[in-house]
């Protein structure tokens, strides 16, 4: 009998694999079967055992309790992937690599969307190549707060590999290609980015002429936003608007949405995400977010004076350092 917890273990699956040649394949490796056998399972001709639903689980971490509660409309279930940015095991590096190829999906569905809200500098808008310092900086502090290591190097001596920032960017630039993209900032965003730097100044764990260089970093950052906030589009020619809000966000949080790609984040332990790939969050997430709007003002295209007003504030508070 195909029971609703089944159903959902499927779709749980094929989110994380969507595509179907690839996940007959690894399905093939992973259970030693022939390919027959795994068109039979996925066409629901026969059902997977117990043990092949069990190794299946622990390569893709699909969890009891995502599929059970789940079960429950009025749950939210997510998944959280204790990630370590220096030293990815294997099978994080595939979810990363399958996110991206998911994400880069969107720009083929003229309905894609996404939308954010953001307590922090969105990684997303950091490019590491004219970024590296500001996107290794939200790495360091990471370290710092929930890294699992003893001795932190100087801020000075700290590199990231060059794998992590290149999965960054790539995830950027895939997002600039849904058909519109919204952001919406708490106004002390950049102001609490400061204060961090600030500490590990005073913690001499950052140098002045570290700090001079991301000072460069954040005040061209803000330029290429101002530039993105007046056009209402990213590079891509893609629509953005960009939203202030006086009220204070908590904690990050983000869908990106379209028929193919259905992810909801909520972000946890300044870096890590805890995830989801089922498209039943995403209304949820997107009430969160419209929510969060009536307290906000917008930036692009129109409230010229606004967003005027706003960047000038950003670079008197950067000008501190």
């Amino acid at each position: 009998m195909k029971s609703a917890a089944y159903q959902l273990f499927l779709e749980i699956l094929n989110s994380r694999v969507p595509d179907k040649k690839t996940l007959l394949n690894e399905l093939r490796e992973l259970l030693c079967i022939e390919k027959e056998a795994v068109y039979r399972r996925l066409r629901q001709e026969v059902l997977f055992s117990f043990p092949e639903i069990v190794q299946i689980s622990r390569k893709y971490h699909i969890s009891l309790d995502q599929i059970t509660g789940n079960l429950e409309t009025d749950n939210l279930v997510f998944y959280l992937v204790d990630y370590d940015f220096l030293q990815t095991p294997p099978e994080h590096l595939a979810l990363t690599e399958e996110c991206i190829r998911q994400v880069a999906s969107i720009k083929n569905y003229p309905d894609s969307e996404a939308g954010f809200a953001m307590n922090t500098i969105p990684l997303t808008l950091v490019n590491s190549k004219r970024h590296r310092n500001l996107y290794c900086f939200a790495v360091y502090k990471w370290m710092y707060q929930y890294g699992k290591y003893t001795k932190l190097p100087s801020f000075g001596d700290f590199t990231l590999p060059d794998q992590l920032l290149n999965f960054n960017d790539l995830y950027a630039e895939h997002v600039m290609h849904a058909n519109y993209t919204y952001y919406i900032f708490d106004e002390n965003m950049i102001a609490s980015l400061i204060k961090d730097i600030l500490y590990f100044r005073m913690i001499r764990f950052i140098t002045q002429e570290d700090i001079d260089l991301l000072k460069v970093e954040l005040l061209d950052f803000l330029r290429n936003l101002e530039t993105i906030a007046v056009k209402g589009q990213f590079p891509t020619g893609k629509k953005v608007d960009f939203f202030i809000t006086r009220m204070t966000i908590e904690s990050s949080f983000s869908y990106i949405d379209s028929d193919e790609c259905h992810f909801t984040f909520l972000k946890l332990f300044s870096l890590n995400d805890v995830s989801s790939g089922l498209a039943k969050n995403v209304p949820r997430i997107k009430e969160w977010l419209q929510s969060l709007k009536k307290s906000s003002s917008q930036i692009s295209v129109s409230g010229e004076l606004q967003r005027i007003k706003y960047f000038e504030k950003q670079r008197e508070i950067i000008n501190q350092l």
